[in-house]
């Protein structure tokens, strides 16, 4: 049999509609797992960015505590130190107040100076300011001003005065004075200089916590004493690298912090070391998901080809039907031919035509075919 012109047409035009279609499908049937991956891993990674960015400014907040906490103890060993020599010189004699005896000025130079980590000893009056007795050789009668100490809030009679270059001591100094206890406004004040190269050594810290670029702010003026060291020491500040935070650590109970910046690249190797593995198993699962997407498009396309073929063979059985009820002399040859063209286009296994009747039976009309 001839195939109509209308059913071959209709079967090229499906072809080349799917024959469109198929690569946009197979982009879509590829760029889903990528895209579903590539958000996963997207989440994935910044979180995992997020906990090492926190898991180093842990570790540099506890560094800085560290070093805080032994800045703290420093001023605590140096606060008790005055304390036991101003208790010393207490129990020496009552008054001090100029002109001391000889005997008198003699043990007081004697004991002070033999307090190694000071260099100078003032006794100054009830103001805090008039210099009653020095051990320095320096001849003002006054030290400075009361008003420019700050009391240390866990110890009253314990006092802190800025930062300053000492011209005696040719060095950057931080001022710390006691007040004699329960003394009402008779009493008198001990002072002396602490070397800010001593107050920020980092010696005594174990070797891993030096490879910090600790930074020490005095809060009450914002002043930067680590600055003021390198300077000091005509040394330009060390450069720190891009930093991506800052971390604080207070020195607790004096008006101290330690800040610590936290460089971009620290971050970045550390994210990097552990990056590999995680990685791996992103790959490995973008892979895995693709080739199931393979064999999805695979079996998909197996199931449109069939269903393809089956649709031009049942439109070409509906042709050539036509073509033979146009042409057919006899109806009992025409139901014949039809079934063997079911049979023979359709791959139907049986092929048979019949109507029911008045009583709802079906009435073969035509033979059937196998």
């Amino acid at each position: 049999m001839r195939v109509s012109p209308f059913s071959s047409f209709f079967a090229v035009v499906y072809q080349a509609f799917n024959a469109i279609k198929k690569p946009a499908s197979a982009v879509m049937g590829y760029g889903l797992p990528v895209l579903v991956v590539a958000i996963c891993a997207t989440a994935v990674e910044f979180d995992e960015y997020q906990h090492v960015v926190a898991k180093i400014n842990e570790a540099a907040r506890r560094d800085s505590q560290v070093y805080a906490n032994l800045i703290m103890e420093r001023l605590d060993t140096r606060f008790t130190e005055l304390d036991m020599a101003l208790a010393a010189l207490r129990g020496s004699e009552n008054r001090l107040d100029p002109p001391l005896s000889p005997q008198v000025e003699m043990s007081l130079r004697h004991y002070l100076l033999s307090r190694p980590a000071y260099s100078t000893f003032n006794v100054l009056g009830a103001d805090g300011e008039s210099i009653q007795w020095s051990t320095s050789d320096q001849k003002k009668t006054r030290d400075e001003p009361l008003r420019d100490f700050s009391p240390v809030p866990k110890m009253p009679y314990h006092f802190l005065g800025p930062v300053h270059y000492s011209e005696t001591l040719g060095t950057v100094v931080l001022s710390m004075r006691v007040r004699e206890k329960d003394s009402g406004s008779a009493g008198y004040f001990l002072g002396s200089p602490y070397r800010i190269s001593r107050f920020l050594d980092e010696q005594e810290l174990p070797p891993d916590y030096r490879n910090r670029d600790f930074t020490v702010i005095d809060t009450r003026s914002g002043q930067s004493l680590t600055q003021l060291l390198h300077m000091q020491g005509q040394v330009h500040p060390p450069l720190s690298a891009r930093q991506e935070m800052v971390v604080l650590a207070p020195v607790p109970g004096y008006p101290f912090v330690v800040q610590t910046p936290v460089s971009s690249s620290r971050v970045w190797h550390t994210y990097t070391q552990q990056a590999p593995a995680r990685w791996s198993a992103e790959v490995l699962l973008l892979v895995l998901l693709l080739l199931f997407s393979e064999f999805l498009i695979r079996r998909r396309d197996h199931e449109q080809m069939a269903h393809l073929r089956r649709l031009t063979a049942f439109n070409t059985f509906m042709a050539q039907a036509s073509q033979c009820a146009s042409q057919a002399n006899d109806e009992a040859g025409l139901l014949q031919e039809i079934c063997d063209m079911a049979i023979r286009y359709t791959h139907f296994k049986i092929a048979l035509i019949a109507r029911p009747d008045e009583a709802q039976w079906f009435q073969m009309l035509g033979p059937v075919s196998t």
